[in-house]
């Protein structure tokens, strides 16, 4: 079998040598992409030195090998090194259609695709995921983890930190204004169905992408991995950062789970505003309004919040 180093550049030449070729060099493949990506955000002004912009390399540079596999038999015989530089600078050559435009509704992707951006930078923001798409309570959570009793308080620091701060974060950065937020809430008063099925559309297409900010947890394990995690009451790290971004591995571990916990079958019951935010004080900054002088950080949310 032949093997790639970044010294080499072999030549393939069947379909059969690239299928035992790829695999063995997948790891060269991914980091080549990643430093190839860098250099060209680099060239473009769009690069800074911040843990955002080293999730996003990451879900480029598997987005893009995953694409580039695909697309490489076509052009055999090949040097797959030389030609997967080619499809990258092909790719950041060609303008890119927002999907947010292409959807049915388009403040419900770039919600979701904010709550997505955060989730991958915010542990709060990735535990309170199983909130906003399940409306799971802190305690079910812990129970989903596999923590002990007394070690659930830090889910309810997760859900308290993200109360107050994460979740308007998440808004702020999306662009999103409080009439926006308002029209989603409407949205799913007045047709829960229709929109959870937009939902779910969204986020088909969203976590995927998003998993693989985190390539060790994004495979899906198998049905009987589960079970046996579940069982033994271990993989704690795999839960936390693969479940909230995966809509069939939720169906899958909730059949093994304690179905006084944890219904048999998940049904998508998503929430606009973090937990308990009802009982708490929130008071929206309306369009145009000017910001406190008080308040140094400029946040587009004006909001004074109490815990529940």
């Amino acid at each position: 079998m032949k093997t790639l180093t970044s010294s080499t550049n072999g030549v393939i030449n069947s379909p059969q040598e690239f299928k035992q070729f790829i695999p063995a060099n997948f790891s060269y493949f991914l980091e080549r992409s990643s430093g190839h990506i860098r250099r060209i955000l680099q060239d473009m002004g769009q690069w800074a030195d911040n843990s955002a912009h080293e999730k996003l390399l990451l879900r480029l540079s598997f987005d893009l090998v995953e694409r580039f596999i695909e697309y490489c038999p076509s052009q055999l015989p090949c040097r797959p090194s030389l030609l997967l530089d080619g499809f990258i600078s092909d790719f950041f050559g060609k303008p890119q259609e927002s999907k947010e435009s292409s959807t049915s509704n388009p403040i419900l992707y770039r919600f979701l695709d904010g709550l997505l951006n955060r989730a991958v930078l915010s542990r709060d923001g990735l535990i309170c995921l199983f909130y906003h798409f399940y409306g799971m309570k802190p305690v079910e959570v812990g129970f989903l983890l596999g923590l002990e009793e007394g070690q659930t308080q830090r889910i309810y620091k997760n859900f308290a930190r993200w109360r107050q701060k994460g979740w308007f974060q998440a808004s702020e950065e999306v662009g999103l204004t409080t009439h926006d937020v308002q029209s989603l809430v409407k949205n799913q008063e007045a047709n829960p169905e229709l929109f959870h099925q937009q939902v779910r559309d969204n986020l088909q297409e969203l976590l995927p992408f998003y998993r693989k900010s985190d390539p060790p947890y994004y495979p899906c394990l198998e049905d009987s991995k589960w079970h046996e995690m579940f069982r033994e009451g271990y993989g704690f790290d795999y839960r936390m950062w693969h479940l909230p971004l995966c809509l069939s591995c939720m169906n899958v571990i909730t059949q093994v789970g304690d179905s006084f916990l944890l219904k048999p079958d998940v049904a998508l019951n998503f929430h606009v505003s973090p937990h308990s935010l009802k009982d708490e004080e929130i008071s929206w900054r309306t369009p145009g309004s000017k910001t406190s002088s008080g308040n140094k950080t400029g946040n587009r949310f004006s909001r004074d919040l109490q815990m529940a």
